[in-house]
């Protein structure tokens, strides 16, 4: 073989070297790209009235041995802001309110039992940290104007197909689709 030759050939599989690598690389980047699409603002769905504004920013599954055969947990990661001039009952009046439905129309309603579920979750994975100031003071009955809190606030138990599209507070009559 010729000099000439093994550089031809030696260019020729640097070439495809190259491009198997290009590919490598941009099939990865769309594959993290579609794998991590919500920043951590990223809101889903939003209700407000003239008072307040209330985002859900995920729904978190998290199985766990603690839910009813055929069910799962949901952890919402939810900011409330009071945007009004006064002081709020924010956990009778909203957060003990926060319910979220299904494509059939089934309303899952957080309570004391989301509280519990949130727990769970929490020790269950020590590496997410919640805010355990705003956790408080979303559900206080002196929500301060012109406050936000966000932190994992509701759990939710569903069943494992449930595929949820509303989010709301019921007993404000405020809903909203979830994307």
């Amino acid at each position: 073989m010729e000099i000439k030759e093994i550089i031809f050939k030696h260019t020729e599989a640097k070439k495809l070297y190259m491009k198997t690598y290009q590919e490598i690389f941009l099939f990865l980047l769309i594959t993290t790209m579609m794998v991590y699409p919500q920043s951590k603002n990223t809101v889903i769905s939003e209700v407000k009235n003239s008072e307040v504004k209330i985002k859900l920013h995920k729904l978190i599954e998290f199985n766990d041995s603690k839910a009813k055969s055929g069910n799962k947990f949901l952890i919402a990661d939810i900011t409330i802001e009071n945007t009004s001039d006064k002081k709020i009952n924010m956990g009778a009046d909203y957060t003990m309110s926060i319910t979220i439905k299904d494509d059939k129309g089934n309303e899952y309603r957080s309570g004391l039992k989301g509280e519990g579920i949130v727990s769970t979750f929490l020790t269950k994975n020590e590496n997410i940290e919640q805010n355990q100031k705003d956790h408080t003071l979303a559900f206080s009955e002196n929500f301060p104007p012109k406050t936000k809190a966000r932190s994992f606030l509701c759990g939710f138990e569903v069943p494992k197909d449930a595929k949820i599209v509303s989010f709301g507070v019921k007993k404000q009559n405020l809903w909203s689709t979830v994307k």
